[in-house]
């Protein structure tokens, strides 16, 4: 039985099956995880991130194991160290941010609904970040939640579903079944991400970050085969989902503070904040007095998302999991700066806001680039 072959199967019964490449005693073993049922990302054994992690591994010379999962025990099997990284279309999402570490973005996207626009009956992948938009954005009563999601689109064709919830990428073959009904998508605000676990983020974290840049061109490539267009990721890209992170962690941190009865402000945790990005900054070989004023109109701008949050994700602790993160993300923010500093204008204005404008209103986000705009390389 072929490779791709058992990985299907062992979806299909939920075990786990490794198929792994020839390793000698001094070629390390990469786990990989991977979903098999999302289109065009990870299906039947092919497609746009079994490639990349296959191109990962042949630079790295390292051997593969795919380790299939389902997508609602994902979080826990990535908690407990069941892969090394998942590659399987993973939206950034923060409940999962705060395990491990989520790599640079190497597609961006944003769901779709296809069929009624007031459908009763709304089918949609069990577990993922999908079914949460789906959550948010229909009643209860009319979410359909499924474990096979390949199936969604014949289903709609069935008549089962009134609507089902989709993305961007996955919408084409869900469109084949259905190939008259009417879709609405989103802002192409959803990041794609691999997904390191705990144990390898400290190594393998930075390594990956590392080769997606050095590997635009190629990934460009497999865009263009997978997605159908190269939609090219600059580090101005990286630079704005970073931004996005930050502000996407507000209204967790709005929840926290609400239960707990803590006051949105902490001027002693925002000198810790300011006082770390400025050493982050000179570091870097940046003007940490030009970086300053950047990070505190970051503060600025998310206690004013956190002012008008609603409920943010349950159970993230201000201490131990959102704050440790917010730092690293000041690292990787700098990390960023240090490489386009100073910003071109014309750059910055043609640049795809999408993920920040979710959070921030014009008069913010034009703040936020009169900041990035003054950020200089120290003399």
């Amino acid at each position: 039985m072929s490779c791709a072959a058992r990985i299907g199967a062992g979806l299909a019964l939920l075990i786990v099956v490794a198929c792994a490449a020839p390793t000698g005693p001094d070629r390390p073993l990469l786990r990989v995880g991977t979903s098999g049922d999302y289109r065009p990302f990870s299906y039947g054994g092919t497609g746009f991130d079994l490639e990349v992690a296959r191109r990962l591994a042949a630079d790295w010379d390292y051997g593969l194991e795919w380790v299939p999962f389902a997508w609602p025990e994902l979080a826990e099997r990535v908690a407990a160290g069941d892969f090394d990284v998942v590659m399987s279309g993973v939206t950034w999402l923060p409940e999962r941010a705060v395990v491990g570490r989520m790599s640079r973005a190497v597609a961006s996207g944003g769901p779709c609904v296809l069929g009624s626009p007031d459908p009763a009956r709304v089918g949609v992948n069990r577990g993922g970040a999908l079914e949460r938009w789906a959550r948010e954005h229909y009643a209860a009563a009319a979410i359909r939640a499924v474990d096979d999601n390949a199936s969604l689109g014949e289903r709609l064709a069935a008549g089962e579903f009134d609507a089902v919830v989709t993305d961007r990428f996955e919408l084409p073959s869900f469109r084949r079944s259905v190939p008259d009904a009417p879709f609405r998508c989103g802002p192409a605000a959803d990041r794609k991400v691999y997904w390191v676990s705990p144990a390898r983020a400290a190594d393998l974290g930075p390594a990956l970050d590392a080769w997606i840049a050095a590997r635009e061109v190629a990934l460009q490539r497999l865009r263009v085969q997978w997605f159908g267009t190269p939609a090219p990721r600059s580090e101005l890209d990286h630079l704005i989902d970073l931004l996005a992170r930050r502000l996407a962690l507000m209204p967790a941190v709005a929840r926290y503070k609400s239960e707990g009865g803590h006051p949105l402000a902490d001027p002693v945790r925002e000198e810790v904040v300011v006082d770390a990005a400025r050493s982050s900054a000179t570091e870097r070989g940046l003007d940490p007095a030009s970086v300053e004023p950047l990070f505190r109109t970051l503060i600025e701008l998310a206690l004013a998302v956190q002012r008008r949050s609603g409920d943010g994700p349950a159970a993230l602790d201000l201490d131990t999991e959102l704050r440790p993160l917010l730092l690293a993300l000041g690292t990787r923010l700098t990390d960023s700066l240090a490489k386009l500093a100073p910003l071109d204008d014309v750059a910055l204005a043609d640049a795809d806001w999408a993920p920040v404008d979710a959070w921030l209103s014009p008069s913010e986000r034009e703040r936020l680039l009169s900041a990035l705009r003054a950020v200089r390389p120290a003399r």
